[in-house]
């Protein structure tokens, strides 16, 4: 018996190993060159190689504002002064995600023993939701970890949800120090005081009947929790003042009307943090998933098994929580699925609510703070279903899980992921530059420095180098254009501006009052409107007099609130093609099968002309010409 518990121990510390270094694995895969990523390592890296203490936290980009608190800086900066490599910052990030996500499920299996700790621990830690934003370096991913400190905090301050194992004071302490974690990194720190004055509220019967010296405690500990990371906003308001030390946060605050029906999309993003989502983590949108696909077909299989239980599982979560609470199958914790659920509901509510005061569209990583509570709601429904035979299949898809997780980390590293220039990166943390990887956004306050130093040689018209270059002609579908035959279509520039000519000329003729023949009447209306199919973006529209475009132009060139900027763009755009060396306003044939379309005049110069224009941007760079 010792034998045998000493290597289920042993099995068990190597699959967490093991876990770890996929997690890490898969962390270091991600994007990294995007330009969030990006920005949130260089608030860290100036710190390192500047000593500057960072007062300001992660871009609020809607209204160019900053998260006020020295944590995200310290955070990626810290581990730089420990070890000067880039992959440090993401050690540290994967060891705070890890730790709490394995608390995390060790609090899930101490509320349902019942449940097999090898599915929840499993699941908890390779889900799509979690690998995606605990594991790279983006300032979400640092949310998960005080988001989780906070609600296992919750659970055990609401007398209807603990079981005991953090005393109350402890629980308090935790949900302050969660808040201002939280607050330093990301701005959906508001949905968290709605749980702290709900589990402040729950414990009203303890104070009648002890007094209010046990509220003064539970409210001690929380402002003493909440001391802890916010000790790190004080040099902020020292330094910048109340108004300046905000960052302008306040600007994003926007009373508006919100379509009801985002009430449902956000309880199906709720319920996708615990399931198998991947269509947004492959690519953004339905073309470059199918992109991706055709360049790794290898790994279609796996995602289709994923993609389905990602589908099935919100909806049946839907089902079980709308179902009698009387079914729940255990003799206990009836009243806690039945609060659970009541839970959920309100979340999505409040989620809902928050959003006609902000100017943020919706979108799901805004309130990715409330994924620990819906992770153990995930748990509470795997027990109507535990089985035998849902335990293999549970198995079977976690399988599958991790090797399609695998795969798209061996399919995404060279393209995305730090690898890709590893060595820019390690010269920048060696020489203590940041201006070698790259500059904060320009509305950053105290970002500098803004150019490239003159310590460093750099000759732009050298160091830029034209790797590979390539010109493609892009086919218009058969509904653009005066012929719908497949053998007669136009180039989009062409359709565009050939379309706007004949607009202009109908308008012209309504507003001299004269009047049109069937047939050009026939060719404006169809010049008019794009095909649906092709373009996603048109709607067809009456043209109006004068130069006025319609108010939803087709995705090449969409037509914005301001219409004389479109007009005048149109206008040049169709003196240049009329200029010498222009092409032609004429239909375009599409070439026979197998051959190649012929280059416009001074194609050949295309990547001398590209790499003219880069020089000299550098150029205007370095002299400080630009931002």
């Amino acid at each position: 018996m010792r034998r045998s518990a000493k290597q289920a121990t042993l099995l068990a510390a190597l699959a967490l190993v093991a876990a770890f270094a996929f997690r890490l694995m898969f962390g270091l895969s991600s994007e990294f060159f995007f330009e969030d990523e990006t920005q949130i390592f260089l608030i860290g890296l100036k710190h390192y190689a500047t000593g500057d203490w960072p007062f300001f936290g992660g871009d609020v980009v809607w209204t160019k504002s900053e998260i006020p608190g020295a944590l995200q800086g310290l955070l990626v900066g810290g581990p730089l002064r420990l070890v000067p490599l880039p992959e440090s910052p993401f050690v540290l990030l994967n060891l705070l995600s890890f730790a709490t996500l394995a608390w995390l499920a060790w609090y899930a299996t101490r509320r349902l023993p019942w449940l097999p700790r090898w599915l929840v621990w499993s699941w908890f830690l390779t889900i799509p939701w979690t690998l995606q934003f605990s594991t790279h370096i983006i300032n979400p991913s640092y949310v998960l970890p005080g988001a989780i400190v906070f609600f296992i905090g919750f659970f055990e301050a609401v007398p209807t949800f603990s079981i005991g194992v953090i005393s109350p004071a402890a629980a308090f302490f935790m949900m302050g120090a969660g808040v201002t974690w939280v607050m330093q990194l990301h701005m959906s720190w508001p949905l968290l005081l709605p749980y702290s004055a709900w589990a402040l509220w729950s414990r009203r019967a303890e104070w009648v009947s002890r007094g209010w010296g046990s509220l003064t405690r539970a409210a001690g500990a929380y402002v003493a929790g909440a001391l802890v990371p916010g000790l790190l906003l004080l040099p902020t308001m020292m330094k910048y003042g109340r108004s300046g030390g905000s960052g302008g946060v306040f600007r994003n605050l926007h009373i508006g009307w919100v379509n009801p029906w985002m009430a449902v999309t956000t309880l199906a993003r709720l319920l996708s943090f615990a399931s198998l989502e991947i269509n947004r983590f492959i690519a953004t949108d339905g073309a470059k998933r199918l992109e991706f696909f055709s360049r790794h077909p290898w790994i279609v299989p796996l995602a289709a098994i994923v993609w389905i239980a990602g589908v099935v599982q919100p909806l049946w979560m839907l089902f079980e929580m709308c179902r009698s609470a009387d079914r729940w199958p255990q003799a206990e914790g009836r009243e806690q699925w039945r609060a659970m659920r009541w839970l959920v509901a309100l979340s999505v509510v409040m989620v809902y609510g928050s959003y006609w005061f902000v100017m943020e569209p919706p979108q799901a990583h805004a309130f990715y703070v409330l994924a620990p509570p819906v992770l153990c709601l995930a748990a509470y429904c795997w027990t109507f279903v535990d089985s035998p035979r849902w335990r293999v299949a549970a198995a079977a898809i976690v399988a599958a899980n991790i090797a399609f997780h695998v795969g798209l980390a061996v399919a995404q590293a060279p393209e995305k992921s730090l690898y890709k220039h590893r060595d820019v990166i390690l010269s920048a943390i060696q020489m203590k530059r940041p201006d070698m990887f790259g500059h904060r956004r320009v509305f950053a306050i105290d970002a500098g420095p803004y150019t490239l130093s003159a310590d460093i040689p750099h000759d732009p018209g050298r160091d830029i180098v034209v790797l590979s270059q390539a010109y493609s002609r892009r086919w218009a579908p058969p509904s653009i254009g005066r012929s719908r035959s497949p053998t007669r279509t136009r180039a989009w520039p062409t359709a565009i501006c050939c379309t706007w000519r004949r607009i202009e000329r109908r308008a012209a003729g309504r507003s001299s009052g004269t009047s049109t023949s069937r047939t050009s009447s026939k060719r404006a209306n169809r010049a008019s409107s794009t095909s649906t199919t092709a373009t996603s973006a048109c709607r067809s529209r009456t043209p109006r007099s004068g130069l006025s475009p319609p108010r939803h132009w087709f995705h090449p060139i969409r037509a914005s609130a301001t219409r004389a900027p479109r007009v005048r763009a149109l206008r040049s755009k169709r003196r240049a093609l009329s200029q010498p060396g222009g092409r032609s306003s004429r239909p375009h044939r599409r070439p026979p099968d197998g051959a190649q379309p012929l280059d416009p005049p001074g194609a050949e110069a295309a990547p001398q002309c590209v790499a003219a224009a880069v020089a000299c941007a550098e150029a205007r760079r370095a002299l400080g010409g630009l931002p």
